[in-house]
């Protein structure tokens, strides 16, 4: 099984990937906007509890693939999304939860993740132009 059944749509990922890398890198630069990071807001919340909810919906997803790419990213995405939950308790007043360089290693996982989708958009393009739609074990 393979993540997505459109070659489109392994462009927009990459694509997606691509842009949040870039944006941690600058944040990494320059130093990250002023974000409200309190959690009283009704988009932290909603923000916190897909999180929540992709931590546990993506193990499931990731036995179901037969491409390590893809199983390789959705586990660095379950990292990201972990600092990101991490992030949010410190924000919130959690102290234990502060993670040093949590910006750098943020920065660095969501890099891997682009470039990870961006080889598979080109496995997947390459193999799409040569005629043969990856089946199982690709």
């Amino acid at each position: 099984m393979q993540l997505f059944d459109s070659v489109k749509i392994y462009v927009f990922v990459f694509c997606l990937g691509a842009i949040i890398a870039v944006e941690k890198l600058r944040q990494l630069i320059h130093g990250p906007r002023l974000v409200s990071a309190s959690g009283s807001g009704i988009e932290n919340n909603v923000y916190v509890i897909i999180t929540i909810f992709m931590l546990f919906y993506l193990p499931g997803l990731m036995l179901k693939l037969s491409n390590r790419i893809e199983r390789i990213a959705i586990g660095l995405f379950e990292m990201a999304c972990l600092l990101s939950l991490a992030d949010w308790l410190a924000g919130i007043g959690i102290a234990w939860a502060a993670i040093p360089f949590n910006l750098f290693l943020g920065a660095t996982i969501d890099c891997a993740i682009a470039v990870l989708a961006g080889v598979r958009t080109f496995q997947v393009v390459w193999l799409r132009r040569r005629g043969g739609w990856p089946t199982s074990g690709d």
